[in-house]
C-alpha cells in the first residue's frame, strides 16, 4: 500500500515534517509512505490556464493521484491552517480535476502547545469533507502531538510512548479503511494478476487465432512498451511490460490527454494527435536518452481498414542492444553472408529474412525530421514527460 504524506507548511524546519518522516520509518512494514513538500508550489490561482501551470504543481498532483491514500500533517498558526496548506489542497481539487474525490485521507499534527493542532485539524477535515472536495476522511481517530520540543528526540523519534501508541492505533485503522475502500472489481483483480479478463476465449485474425491469454503475454513479452490514446483523446490502454521506461498506473486509465500530461507539454502532444487526426501524418519518431541509455519513441496513427482514425499508439524501447550488435558487425546479408564490413558491390538491398523482399520495395515511412517540430516531439504522447524533466 502506498500513501502520499503532505508536509502542511513551507517552513524550513517543522516538527510536522519530522512526524511524517518518523511515520515513514516506523510503519515501513505496513505501507510505503512518500513525504511530499509544498514549499515549491505557487499560490493557488483558479483562473490560471492549465497550460501555464508549473511542473511542480503537476508532479505534486501526480504523486497524490497515484497514492492509495493521503496523510496531511497540519501545523496550527493562531488556531488556524497555514495559508500554504490551504493553497496546496486547492491545487488538488481544482483545475482540471478533483483528485481527492473519495480518496482516503488521514490528518495528523504537531505543535508546541498542549492542545497540539486540534483546531487546525478540524478545519482541514471540514475542507476535505466539503462537497467540492469530497475526500474520504478518517473519523474516530485524532493524532495530536503536543509539546513538540519535548516529544521528539534529536534523531527524530517520538519519545512520548502514549503518543506512539495512539499513532499506531490510528494508522492501523487508516490502513484498514483504505483497504476497505479499495475493494476491487473482478476486472481490477484480473489486471492485478496480470491475466486477461476472459481466459478461455480467443480472437480470430485474418492471419490466425490467439487466445486472450496468448495476446496478453505477447504484449508483455515484446521488446518494447505500447501505450494507446483512443479516438476520444483518453488514455485507454498500456502493455503490461516489466521494467517500463514510462511507468503507468491502472488508475490513469480513462484520463483525458489534458489530465495525464504536464501542462507545458500539452501543446506538443495535441499537435501530434491533431496531425494524425487530419491525416497530415501517420508517424512521428524521436530518439533520445532516457534513464542513461539510448531510446527510440515512435508515435503512429492507429487507423481502421477504411483509414478512419482510431487513436494514437506509442512504441518505446531501448536500442542499446541493437546498436551494440551493429557496432560489433553482427548484421550480415542473409543471402551472401557478407557483413557490413564486406564488399559493398556484392551486397544487395537488405532483405527480409522470411520473404527475401528488399527494403526498397517497402512502403515509405515518414522521416522523423518531417514530423511535428522536433522541439515539440520531445515528449511522451501519453504522459508527455519531457527528457528535460
Amino acid at each position: 500500500m502506498k500513501f502520499a504524506a503532505i508536509v502542511g507548511t513551507n517552513a524550513d524546519f517543522s516538527y510536522n515534517r519530522l512526524l511524517l518522516q518518523y511515520m515513514k520509518k516506523h510503519f515501513k512494514q505496513l505501507a510505503d509512505i512518500d513525504v511530499l513538500e509544498i514549499n515549491q508550489l505557487p499560490e493557488f490561482d483558479q483562473d490560471l490556464p492549465y497550460e501555464e501551470q508549473s511542473m511542480a504543481v503537476w508532479k505534486f498532483k501526480q504523486a497524490v493521484k497515484n497514492a492509495d491514500g493521503v496523510i496531511f500533517s497540519c501545523p496550527e498558526y493562531d488556531h488556524a491552517i497555514p495559508a500554504a496548506l490551504i493553497s496546496a489542497i486547492e491545487w488538488l481539487f481544482y483545475n482540471p480535476k478533483n483528485i481527492l474525490e473519495r480518496k482516503p485521507t488521514m490528518v495528523v499534527g504537531v505543535s508546541y502547545g498542549t492542545q497540539a493542532t486540534s483546531r487546525a485539524q478540524e478545519q482541514v477535515r471540514q475542507i476535505l469533507a466539503s462537497p467540492d472536495c469530497n475526500a474520504a476522511v478518517q473519523a474516530g481517530h485524532e493524532v495530536l502531538v503536543g509539546r513538540a520540543a519535548q516529544s521528539f528526540s534529536k534523531d527524530g523519534n517520538i519519545t512520548d510512548q502514549d503518543a506512539v501508541a495512539n499513532l499506531e492505533e490510528s494508522f492501523t485503522s487508516f490502513v484498514q479503511m483504505t483497504d476497505a475502500l479499495s475493494k476491487q472489481t473482478e476486472e481490477d483483480d484480473l489486471m492485478t494478476l496480470k491475466q486477461p479478463f476472459v481466459n478461455d476465449a480467443y480472437i480470430n485474425f485474418p492471419t490466425g487465432r490467439l487466445t486472450f491469454k496468448e495476446a496478453q503475454q505477447i504484449f508483455s513479452t515484446i521488446p518494447f512498451e505500447i501505450d494507446l490514446i483512443d479516438r476520444t483523446d483518453h488514455f485507454a490502454w498500456y502493455s503490461d511490460k516489466p521494467n517500463r521506461e514510462h511507468v503507468r498506473h491502472v488508475n490513469e486509465i480513462g484520463e483525458t490527454v489534458e489530465e495525464c500530461h504536464p501542462p507545458k507539454a500539452l501543446p506538443a502532444v495535441k499537435a501530434i494527435i491533431n496531425s494524425f487526426k487530419d491525416g497530415s501524418r501517420d508517424m512521428v519518431e524521436r530518439p533520445l536518452i532516457m534513464h542513461g541509455h539510448r531510446t527510440l519513441i515512435q508515435y503512429y496513427a492507429l487507423r481502421d481498414v477504411d483509414g478512419s482514425y482510431l487513436g494514437t499508439i506509442e512504441f518505446t524501447g531501448s536500442v542499446e542492444h541493437i546498436i551494440g550488435l551493429f557496432e560489433k558487425g553482427a548484421f550480415t546479408d542473409v543471402m551472401s553472408g557478407a557483413s557490413k564490413h564486406g564488399d559493398d558491390a556484392a551486397k544487395p538491398a537488405s532483405a527480409d529474412a522470411t520473404t527475401g523482399a528488399s527494403e526498397d520495395t517497402g512502403a515509405p515511412v515518414d522521416d522523423a525530421a518531417d514530423g511535428a517540430d522536433q522541439a515539440q516531439a520531445d515528449t511522451d504522447a501519453t504522459t508527455s514527460a519531457s527528457k528535460e524533466d
